[in-house]
Parts: structure tokens; sequence; C-alpha cells
């Protein structure tokens, strides 16, 4: 008997800590058991993970690459046109005169729509702000620090935006380098609507002319993935 009942305890307790392994998952560790937020959030943070590894291994190839592109250079010549290349794929980095935009949440803590949704800053507001700049004539934009590319993308996560893989909370800063681009920019129909949103909902937006804004280089993968019809 007391046999038996030794074997029906160490079952139990295998069972035990089969059960709790499964309900608290090791860091990176994702399971069906946890909650949708929860895993959501993990995932987030492996892949930020991730993608820092990515950058950092990028970025230390890039150097790799300058270095021979520097010292063939020297010795004969930069292949014709490919400096332009760099500057309009966003390789390098970018001064002149411009406009800093900032946008913002609102200090409100109450909506007079009466949908919260409307007191924050989304990935659309993002965009209009950016296709509002391309169409003023910008040369180079950036936000938040990171060069905006054709294949740059903005995509919203929860209360926070992924671009070119970085992670980034409000007050969202763009920097754009252009002649002239101030008018231009205000009156884009994309950017009015939000002037006016930004006046009712008390969002932080603001535009500000520089003599000289810097625009650094773009930082993430240049290859371009497409489909082929089968």
């Amino acid at each position: 008997m007391r046999r038996g009942a030794w074997a029906a305890a160490a079952a139990a307790l295998v069972g035990f800590v089969a059960v709790t392994a499964r309900l608290n998952p090791q860091p990176g560790e994702v399971t069906a058991r946890v909650p949708e937020r929860a895993r959501l959030a993990s995932l987030i943070r492996v892949e930020q993970g991730r993608s820092s590894q990515l950058r950092a291994a990028a970025e230390s190839l890039r150097r790799q690459v300058q270095a021979y592109q520097n010292s063939r250079g020297r010795s004969s010549g930069e292949p014709p046109g490919l400096a332009a290349a760099r500057e309009r794929m966003g390789l390098v980095s970018a001064e002149g005169p411009g406009l800093e935009v900032t946008l913002n949440d609102s200090t409100m803590r109450e909506s007079p729509s009466g949908n919260l949704n409307d007191l924050v800053i989304h990935s659309q507001d993002v965009q209009a702000v950016a296709n509002g700049l391309w169409a003023a004539g910008a040369e180079a934009v950036a936000v938040n620090g990171q060069r905006v590319v054709p294949t740059s993308a903005v995509l919203c996560v929860g209360n926070t935006l992924l671009i070119n893989g970085t992670v980034h909370s409000p007050p969202y800063k763009f920097s754009a380098i252009g002649s002239d681009l101030h008018d231009r920019f205000l009156a884009n129909p994309l950017v009015s609507g939000l002037s006016e949103d930004a006046q009712r909902f008390h969002l932080g937006f603001s535009v500000e002319n520089h003599d000289r804004i810097t625009v650094p280089a773009f930082k993430g993968t240049t290859s371009v993935r497409f489909a082929r019809p089968g």
C-alpha cells in the first residue's frame, strides 16, 4: 500500500510540474495557453531582440563594405553614378535647409467625440505627414532618427509604431530636407485634415523651419522582395 501511495504521489508531482511549466513559459517561449495580449507582447520582445541583432550585423557588414569601397576609391576611383545611386537610396546622410514636424498625443483626458482613439497619434497620422513632406518636395525624410526610404514600413502595434523594425512611442519627430517646404506641406489635404484634428482634439502638431537639418543614412536592409506570377 505504501509503495502504491508513493507511486501515485510521484505521478501527481510529475503532472503538476508539467502543467506549471506550460503555464509559465520561459523567456521567448510562447504557448497557446497564455492570454493573447501576453503572447503578442512576448512575440514583440522576441522579434525586437532578433531585429537588434540583425541591425548590428548589418551595420558591421556595412562598415566593411564602406571600408572596401574607400580603399578601391583611393586606388581606382569610384564607379560612375555609384555616389548618386547611394544618395537616392538613402544610404548616406544628408544635410540642408528643411522642416521639423512633431506629432504627439493629446493633453485631454476625455475626447469631445467620446472616442479615446481620437486622442492618440496613429500610424495613418505618421503616414500623412510623411506623404505630405514627399509631396511638398522633400529630398530626404526621417522619423525619430529612422530614415524613410521606399521600402520603409510604418506599422501600428498597440500604442507604439514599428518603423524600419524599431519600436517608437510619441512624440514623433520628422526631419525633412528641402527648400520652401513649409507652405506646400501645410496646403496638402492630408496635412490640413490632420491640423484640424489636432486643434479639435488638442493633439501635438508643430511645424518649424530650420536653416540646417541633418537626416541620417538608412540603416536597414536594402534587399527588395517581390512576387512573380505562377
